[in-house]
């Protein structure tokens, strides 16, 4: 009986874990990015939107497939039946997976627009965090790898 579990119980721990989301708030940085050079534009914020940054619906998509699709090859004896079972489940998992996957993973955001110092407007959406914004204050603009984060200028 466990035997017969264990693929969908793998593939559960599979699902959660792909729900994990890497953090995107300004003070948080990549591994990768430690000890290397990166550009900086000073400028200061012009205006503030708060925005949701919307979920990874792939991730959940693709576990809820697997699951869905492994859960309906269990329901009945006859091949035929277990394979078309197995399509429905994989395609139900992959509509709830993709929903579940994308209300786990949204955060909350901030689009900050900035003029530059050169005069040039840009807009940079990252997660909120506990920096507080405010229009009128100065900030720097950290930019690797075409990311860019926000820090302001104490």
């Amino acid at each position: 009986m466990i035997k017969n579990k264990l693929p969908i119980i793998i593939l559960l721990g599979l699902f959660a874990s792909s729900c994990v989301n890497m953090s995107q708030q300004p003070t948080t940085v990549s591994r990768s990015d430690v000890q290397k050079q990166q550009s900086i534009t000073l400028g200061t914020i012009i205006d503030i939107t708060n925005v949701t940054i919307e979920g990874d619906r792939r991730l959940g998509a693709a576990a809820g497939a697997a699951i869905g699709g492994v859960a309906g090859k269990n329901t009945t004896d006859s091949d035929t039946e277990s394979d078309i079972a197995s399509v429905l489940g994989a395609l139900a998992g992959s509509a709830i997976g993709a929903n579940i996957g994308s209300s786990l993973t949204k955060k909350n955001g901030v689009e900050l627009l900035i003029e530059t110092t050169t005069g040039r407007l840009v807009s940079i959406i990252q997660e909120s965090s506990e920096i507080r914004y405010e229009r009128n204050q100065k900030v720097r603009i950290i930019k690797r790898n075409g990311k860019s984060r926000v820090l302001p200028i104490d």
